[in-house]
């Protein structure tokens, strides 16, 4: 594996509301990255730290991984230009900025050192596939890839040490799917006693549950509640035609999964598309069939991270193929909210790209504060030579400090505009200033 020099440069543009306590947080890196062909950062995050304050993900699709303190702003990425590789990836961050994922073969990051680590097959398999991690680091997850490249579900409390997860016996499979297909593991909760996966190539969601002996048990929640055989179709208690092991996300807590799921209709060639959500304690699921307002195409609803209390955000529409908007869930609540509404600092900034199908939220804290996503913004879509380039965000739903018109702190100061270019003084509209002192301020010239 050819490794580059991680460079470490960033800027974090931070908007405050004052009318509410929301802020939005865009991080950027100055000067863009080294032999990619854009002059912008092209920064897409997958995952926040539970704690919020590190976030990690991909540079342009895959051509390399970066790594942020969402705090002080910095901003270290990797890229690899060896010519055939397009699916690098930092896929989770735990609280003390430890990242998993993989560079062809699975590693673990430290933002603190700056250094990659490879993670270690067992004899027998080719590589491993980094997928998830606890807050304190103890529990990594993933994928072993064997022969054929079938992958089979594991964790390990080290990248040494893998220990598989058992699969369902062929009864409680209920012909829904074959296990020889193969498994991934890919979230597992704070705790790690929840661990969310799929069996085969994205066909259907498993869940496994540690027992009090700490044995993971396999809980193939969908085998009870979708339509199998002809003596189903009536069956009130099997309402689903199917559950999508492609889309499919898991709460800090392990308590619920939200995924998508299909509906029968009056006609038998259109099912219709819905958010589900499973509650791993209960062992029920709640479909979210009511139209929504904020559908007026008929898009349906595509979740994408979902926080402890069952709050869930996503697209309206498949994310990247057609989707209208942004949208959050609240907890009980059977109407969604576009982010364009319900965070004004958002809409303000990068409402133009969510409304035109460019934003992709990726993750939210277990505690529902942040959220995570990345946006292709563009500083004007019906431009063809406009400036266009992947963004990574942090809404902050709790108590920010607001900020007003401003006079600029005494002292060496950096100033940027609010999509992170360095300027030489301050222009005319918003201006981001980074003080000696290390804070940021919003200041506005007219």
């Amino acid at each position: 594996m050819i490794m580059k020099k991680t460079m470490a440069l960033g800027v974090a543009a931070l908007l405050c509301s004052t009318a509410s306590a929301e802020s939005l947080q865009v991080l950027s890196c100055v000067g863009g990255v080294p032999g990619v062909d854009a002059e912008e950062p092209q920064l897409m995050g997958l995952a926040i730290s539970p704690n919020g304050q590190y976030v990690c993900g991909v540079i342009e699709k895959g051509l390399g991984v970066f790594a942020a303190d969402r705090i002080t702003g910095d901003v270290k990425w990797n890229v690899t230009l060896d010519g055939d590789r397009d699916g690098d990836q930092l896929r989770a961050i735990d609280d003390n900025g430890l990242a998993v994922g993989y560079l062809e073969d699975g590693v673990l990051y430290s933002f603190d050192k700056n250094t990659f680590t490879n993670l270690t097959p067992p004899k027998g398999y080719k590589y491993c596939i980094g997928e998830d991690i606890t807050p304190d680091g103890k529990l990594i997850l993933g994928s072993l890839v064997g022969d054929g490249f079938l992958t089979e579900a594991a964790y390990s409390p080290d990248g040494v040490q893998w220990s598989m997860l058992p699969m369902p016996t062929k009864e409680q499979f209920n012909d829904i799917t074959d296990a020889s297909k193969g498994s991934s593991a890919k979230a597992v909760s704070v705790d790690g006693k929840v661990i969310l996966g799929h069996i085969g190539s994205f066909e259907v969601p498993i869940v496994w549950v540690r027992n009090e002996a700490g044995v993971y048990e396999p809980d193939f929640f969908m085998a009870r509640y979708v339509k199998v055989t002809t003596d189903d179709l009536n069956d009130p208690s099997k309402p689903l035609l199917s559950l999508s092991g492609f889309y499919k996300y898991l709460s800090g807590n392990g308590r619920y999964v939200a995924t998508m799921g299909l509906l029968p209709t009056d006609d038998p060639e259109q099912p219709r598309s819905v958010p589900v959500v499973y509650d791993t304690q209960e062992k029920s699921i709640r479909i979210y069939d009511e139209p929504q307002e904020i559908d007026e195409y008929e898009l349906s609803l595509y979740p994408l991270a979902i926080s402890d209390d069952g709050t869930f955000v996503g697209t309206v529409g498949a994310p990247s193929y057609g989707s209208s908007g942004s949208f959050i869930m609240p907890a009980g609540q059977t109407q969604a909210q576009l982010f364009r509404d319900t965070f004004p600092e958002f809409g303000k900034l990068l409402g133009e790209a969510d409304t035109e199908g460019f934003n992709n939220p990726a993750d939210i804290t277990p505690d529902g504060r942040y959220i995570l996503g990345y946006i292709y913004y563009c500083e004007d879509f019906w431009d063809p030579n406009a400036d266009a380039y992947y963004e990574t965000y942090i809404i902050d739903r709790g108590d920010g400090s607001a900020v007003g018109e401003m006079s600029v702190q005494p002292g060496s100061k950096t100033i940027y505009s609010v999509d992170g270019r360095s300027l030489r003084e301050m222009s005319k509209g918003i201006n981001i200033v980074r003080n000696a002192d290390g804070s940021v301020s919003k200041i506005l010239k007219k």
